[in-house]
């Protein structure tokens, strides 16, 4: 009997997953992780140029890091399906 439980378990682990399913994972990750990366530019921005006069430049890179933020939630917004 327990060689048939893991029999099945190994069986489970050989069967891969749709390639849909995959791809929407990864976009799904790819999405989370630019709008860690824009809110990390954002806040970079915010401490670099702090009392600073370079205002042009400080509105460029938080315009860089809300776009990417944007683009991220764009990629993620709807989840992936479950896997099983």
């Amino acid at each position: 009997m327990a060689r048939n439980a893991v029999a099945k378990k190994m069986k489970a682990r050989k069967e891969r997953l749709p390639t849909a399913v995959t791809f929407a994972w990864m976009r799904y990750f790819a999405g989370r992780t630019l709008m860690m990366v824009g809110m990390l530019v954002v806040t970079a921005a915010a401490a670099l140029f702090f009392g600073a006069d370079a205002e042009r430049r400080m509105l460029v890179f938080t315009g860089v890091g809300a776009a990417l933020f944007v683009t991220g939630w764009l990629l993620s917004k709807k989840r992936p399906p479950e896997a099983r």
